[in-house]
């Protein structure tokens, strides 16, 4: 069959014109009944207070429900690691606080947690037995810290007279170390030097964990300000390891900003939460909870951080 290359051009060139010609009146009679609807509503919402007032309503319903999903949002950029495995086994409505504002966990009359102090030499001299006879059953020592700029490592000065006092009153012991590592070598400088400092002070055994303690300078400008997840992680893991392997049991200690700063799903270590509320709304377990900078104790001068241990509540995250 022979085709007429001609004929077959101009057959496409009217199908197109006949095809412009029927389709191009639809669409303008289309947009013309679009503006004239659009007219009307707009007229209708004008002259009926109803129909003005349900539209006001429903661009009101709009944008609570962009806030509320804004809100989410920020809320999980937030909290983005904290979506933890174990979830908090405490039943809040067993928290009670006596009249000197010190906080108790009871169930069934019983009361199940013990409350401690943790402190420094910023705490100056410390009667311990003034302290054991105002009821705290154990005690946090700090045994040194890094310097959050030039890196170097101390001991805290009044590390050793802390530690003989509380045991010699009948406290149960930890310590915990003030960490500014930047990476996992000296993330085990820092757990050697722990080691070094329980070993000159005749330390074999402790009733408590070694806390590590990474926290963010108040400035935001420490050498460990601006570390990952991942490596925040990794330091954390190295300084506990080296703890573990010598025989004592570990423990990371921080706020919720401190905190999430690691990934909690895939960090092993029980918590030692810092949450000044009249109860933690956080969404991961913890083991011991700092609940006040503000408690007052016998036998301390000054303000001291209170702190309850849930060990004997909890039913997950135990120290190793």
């Amino acid at each position: 069959m022979i085709f007429n290359s001609s004929h077959k051009s101009k057959k496409t060139r009217n199908s197109t014109t006949r095809s412009k010609t029927k389709h191009t009146p639809a669409s303008a009679n289309a947009s013309k009944r679009k503006q004239r609807a659009m007219h009307t509503l707009e007229k209708n919402s004008q002259n009926n207070p109803v129909v003005k007032w349900g539209l006001i309503a429903l661009a009101i319903v709009f944008v609570l429900a962009l806030l509320q999903s804004c809100q989410g949002l920020f809320s999980l950029s937030f909290d983005n690691n904290l979506i933890i495995k174990n979830e908090v086994p405490y039943e809040w409505e067993n928290l009670i606080y006596d009249a000197t504002g010190r906080a108790h966990y009871v169930v069934d009359g019983e009361e199940l947690t013990r409350t401690g102090v943790d402190v420094s030499s910023h705490q100056g001299f410390i009667d311990w037995e003034a302290v054991a006879a105002d009821n705290i059953q154990f005690a946090m020592l700090r045994i040194g810290y890094r310097g959050s700029t030039e890196g170097g490592i101390r001991a805290d000065e009044l590390f050793e007279t802390n530690l003989k006092g509380a045991q010699s009153a009948g406290l149960d012991v930890g310590v915990y170390f003030f960490s500014q590592a930047i990476n996992v070598e000296e993330a085990r400088e820092e757990a050697a030097f722990v080691l070094q400092q329980l070993k000159e002070a005749g330390v074999t055994k402790l009733n408590l964990p070694v806390a590590f303690d990474l926290e963010p300078s108040p400035d935001y400008s420490g050498r460990a300000d601006n570390l990952s997840p991942a490596e925040t992680n990794a330091i954390a893991r190295a300084f506990c390891t080296t703890i573990q392997e010598a025989g004592y049991r570990v423990i990371v200690y921080g706020n919720k900003v401190d905190l999430n700063r690691f990934d909690l799903v895939s960090l092993d270590e029980p918590i030692w939460l810092a949450q000044y509320v009249d109860q933690p709304d956080v969404n991961f377990n913890f083991l011991i909870w700092q609940y006040t900078s503000t408690g007052q104790v016998d036998g301390i001068t000054g303000s001291v951080d209170l702190n309850l241990d849930f060990s004997r509540v909890s039913t997950s995250k135990t120290p190793k």
